[in-house]
Order: C-alpha cells, then sequence, then structure tokens
C-alpha cells in the first residue's frame, strides 16, 4: 500500500488542519479585518454566553430611580429569589452567578434587596446592611466559603427531642455556638414531649444553657401556645435535626404551610430530610419563621480551635478561662479545669465528646 493510501488517522488529522485555518470570527470582528478563510466558527462558550451574561450583569445606573423597589427575600434559588415588594406583591428576581456586588454577597433569606425591572424581567441590583446572619461553610471543595443561610433574623430556635431520633448533641451545640457568636437569643424546643418518661441529666444540663426551652408535642398539640409566644413578632430561624417534627410543628404554627412530613426510619431510628431549603413564613398573630434545613455543618468556619476551647459553652462559669495552661485543648493537659470538673460530674460525658468532635472538625480545618 502506497504513502498516501487511507489510514484510521485521516479523518481526524483532516478535520484538525481545517481547524487550524479557520479563523477566530469574533476576534477578527473586533480588530477590524477580516481575511478571505474560511469563516466557518466555533463559537466559544464565553462568546455563546456573553448575552447572556451581559443581561443577568444590571448595574445600578442602568435603571432610573422610579423603578428600583425594596422587597424582602422568601426563598432563594439557582440565579433567582423569590422576594416581595412593600404593596405585597410577590415576583421573581433574577441575581448574577457570581454575585451581586463588589463585596461578593449573595441574597439569603430573610434580605432586604433592591430590585430593579428592565422589560418583563426583575434584577436584584444590590443587598441591603445586614442586622444579622445564621451561615456555614461551603461545599467540600469550597469550605473557606461562606454561605448565608438566613438574614436579619431575631433569634435562633432549634427542635429537637429526647428520643426517636435521640438528642444530638453535636447539632445543638453548633446552633447553640452561632446563636452566641451573633448575640442572638436561642430557644430549645424539645417536641415528642409526651413520649418522655424523663430527661436525662446531660440533657438537663444543656437546657440550662438556652434562654427558653418549651416542650411540645405536635401530635397532641401540646405547647403549641407558649411556642407561639415566644415567636410573637420576631424573626426566628427555626432549624431541627431530621425526623423530631420541626415541619408538623411548622404546619401547626403556619396554616396552609403544607411543609412535608416523614417518619423516622425503624432500622437506624434517624430521620429523612424534609426541608430541602431555607423559606420565609409568615407568622398569622406576628413576625415570622425561618425554615431552614437540618444542616449538618453551621458556621463556626470562622473559629478557631484556640476560641473553641475558651468558649465552649457550659465548660466555664461567666465564660472565665481558668485552665492552668493559655494553650490547654482540655484533653490530658495537667491541672485541666474541664477534665477537672468533668470528674467532679460538673459536665457530662455527652457535653464532652461533642466538644472533641468539634475540635476534631476544626483542628482538620485550619491545619
Amino acid at each position: 500500500m502506497s504513502e498516501k493510501s487511507y489510514t484510521p488517522d485521516a479523518p481526524k488529522n483532516k478535520r484538525r488542519q481545517l481547524r487550524e485555518k479557520r479563523g477566530n470570527a469574533m476576534h477578527q470582528m473586533q480588530s477590524g479585518f477580516l481575511d478571505d478563510r474560511p469563516l466557518k466558527e466555533r463559537w466559544t462558550r464565553e462568546c455563546k454566553t456573553e448575552a447572556k451574561r451581559k443581561k443577568l450583569k444590571p448595574t445600578v445606573e442602568n435603571f432610573p430611580v422610579e423603578q428600583k423597589e425594596k422587597a424582602l427575600v422568601l426563598s432563594v434559588h439557582r440565579r433567582s429569589c423569590l422576594v416581595r415588594l412593600q404593596n405585597g406583591k410577590e415576583l421573581k428576581a433574577f441575581y448574577l452567578a457570581k454575585s451581586i456586588n463588589e463585596e461578593k454577597m449573595f441574597p439569603a433569606v430573610g434580605d432586604f434587596a433592591n430590585i430593579g425591572k428592565t422589560g418583563s424581567e426583575n434584577f436584584i441590583l444590590g443587598l441591603q446592611p445586614r442586622k444579622s446572619i445564621l451561615s456555614r461553610p461551603g461545599p467540600r471543595t469550597r469550605e473557606n466559603q461562606v454561605l448565608v443561610q438566613a438574614a436579619n433574623i431575631d433569634q435562633v430556635a432549634i427542635v429537637m427531642s429526647l428520643e426517636n431520633p435521640p438528642f444530638n448533641f453535636g447539632f445543638a451545640d453548633r446552633f447553640l455556638l452561632a446563636a452566641n457568636f451573633n448575640n442572638l437569643p436561642f430557644i430549645l424546643i424539645l417536641n415528642k414531649c409526651d413520649l418522655m418518661q424523663n430527661i436525662p441529666n446531660e440533657i438537663r444540663e444543656f437546657i440550662e444553657l438556652a434562654d427558653n426551652t418549651i416542650l411540645t408535642s405536635a401530635e397532641k398539640n401540646i405547647g403549641i401556645e407558649e411556642l407561639k409566644g415566644k415567636l410573637l413578632g420576631k424573626v426566628s430561624v427555626f432549624s431541627g435535626q431530621s425526623g423530631v417534627g420541626k415541619s408538623s410543628l411548622i404546619n401547626l404554627l403556619v396554616p396552609g404551610a403544607s411543609q412535608n412530613v416523614s417518619e423516622v426510619r425503624k432500622k437506624d431510628g434517624k430521620g429523612r430530610h424534609t426541608t430541602a431549603s431555607s423559606s420565609y413564613l409568615d407568622l398569622p398573630q406576628g413576625g415570622a419563621v425561618i425554615d431552614t434545613p437540618g444542616i449538618r455543618a453551621l458556621g463556626i468556619m470562622n473559629l478557631t480551635a484556640d476560641e473553641l476551647v475558651r468558649c465552649f459553652p457550659g465548660f466555664f462559669e461567666k465564660d472565665f478561662f481558668d485552665c492552668k495552661f493559655k494553650d490547654c485543648k482540655h484533653q490530658s493537659e495537667p491541672d485541666c479545669a474541664v477534665l477537672k470538673r468533668m470528674g467532679e460530674g460538673l459536665i457530662s460525658e455527652a457535653r464532652y465528646r461533642s466538644y472533641l468532635r468539634m475540635l476534631g472538625g476544626l483542628s482538620n480545618t485550619f491545619s
């Protein structure tokens, strides 16, 4: 067979040669000259999406003053939000994929945003300053990124149960820390109280750290009026471990909310997630709850291990660090006040294990 005979790679090589001859038509038009080469162009991804990018990147200067409105963010989705205008009208507003301002802040439920309209579509032009936030770390590949779950909140309320599923100290401690760091009141709601025989000492120890504790039963309608009184006129983050009955309580607090409810799995006693994303729900008596999913990690990512050992709730009276060594991690150091209090029964092993798990997570993050 001759050298010019067909080879399996011949079509591939021919296509490669044709692609090399093709000019970048976009670049040629921008530079002001076109030659006689074929103008067939494989448009780049940037060229294809350039119009969309310009569309999703509005600036404040592009909108007349009369077209700007203040709105409350009710829920956040990919590239868009459901917002409520001051006249009560709810509509969909788009925001840029990267961020909507120079601070690279994404909108969160509870935010107050500036809305502009062009044509038939609405855009978020910017966010107003937040008085408080509840955040969590980003995905595994971007753990240093802060994802705000809720903004402009007045208090944090978490729903827990003693059993079915059992009390989760790690979950409760993270929310307690987040509330303390944002100077927010912390409400502990112990649901399924009709199933409680007695409250273990380690949970009583945690109850003493909460600003308020309410015993409820969504099934028996116990404690609902007391809970309504604690939520009255305030914006409350409402979260809970999966399967504790958070969605059932919300259905009682907000008629028509229609939150999905699921049973606890029999094989492992754990709950199923029924809340996929945060949402803003108005309370009939005044105030609102921001229903958040049962997130496993919360916003302690800006907390260093050295800070955690000094401020873990319940370890020290009046937050006074009294271990012998300033860098004590409360593990095996001599004259450790925490280990001493554990030996005296003043600190439960359950809370100490929760501290060690949290400390281990922070050590891995900052190592």
